[in-house]
């Protein structure tokens, strides 16, 4: 079967590119990279379908410097390539017993089934060659955390709701937002009750209180920048 590549990117700074995988032209996933002065920071990698993300990421910055993948949560299509980095970063929140294991491969070729739109073309080929290693050890983030890379530090903000863990990766400095499903205009709020909507609110007015009112919200799923209005509507 031929080469499928699934991946392309856009370039917003020096510092930041924006990489998109795409299984169809409806579903696609935004994955970012930070490059810092010492580290390069990934945040989210996506479904897994293949073992090309790293491999991609170094032929835009190099290969020189550890690269250490964050996931906004821990839903399959978030951290489906983790494995491919030098340290991988997702709340264990996400992870603890009951929870549903995002690196089940009957499951995720369902998924992308559904991604591609039903193509053959591309689940066959996702059979084929996603990433099978399931053993990726996640060390845990909390509210508050920064990842220095030098020269560049994302904070951490806890925006649980989407999922218990979910965390958003806000650069102060250059004042954009990495918010993963948590806040985006197609938020799924799943098997929430009552007090659970509450929470959410709040969890919206900490995370409005938090960031700079122009701030750039870059969600996991939609191509275009959104503002802070969005989590002002939510």
């Amino acid at each position: 079967m031929a080469y499928m590549n699934f991946l392309s990117h856009e370039q917003f700074s020096d510092r930041l590119f924006i990489l998109t995988e795409g299984y169809s032209m409806v579903h696609r996933f935004t994955i970012g990279v930070v490059v810092g002065d010492e580290k390069i920071l990934v945040i989210d990698s996506g479904l897994g379908m293949h073992a090309d993300l790293r491999r991609y990421i170094e032929n835009l910055v190099g290969s020189e410097k550890p690269m250490i993948c964050a996931c906004t949560h821990g839903h399959l299509d978030h951290v489906g390539s983790a494995c491919l980095f030098d340290e991988a970063y997702c709340s264990l929140k996400d992870f603890a017993p009951g929870k549903n294991d995002p690196f089940d491969s009957i499951r995720r070729y369902c998924d992308v089934v559904d991604f591609s739109l039903e193509s053959n073309l591309v689940s066959d080929y996702c059979k084929l060659h996603m990433i099978r290693d399931n053993h990726v050890e996640f060390r845990d983030i909390q509210d508050g955390d920064v990842f220095d890379l030098g020269g560049v530090r994302i904070e951490t903000i806890a925006v649980p709701g989407h999922s218990d863990g979910s965390m958003a990766f806000y650069n102060r400095e250059e004042n954009y937002c990495f918010t993963g499903d948590a806040i985006n205009t197609d938020t799924h709020l799943k098997r929430m009750d009552v007090e659970g909507f509450k929470a959410y609110k709040k969890t919206m007015e900490n995370f409005i209180s938090r960031v700079d009112p122009s701030v750039t919200l870059y969600p996991a799923h939609l191509p275009l920048p959104m503002t802070i209005e969005v989590a002002k509507n939510l």
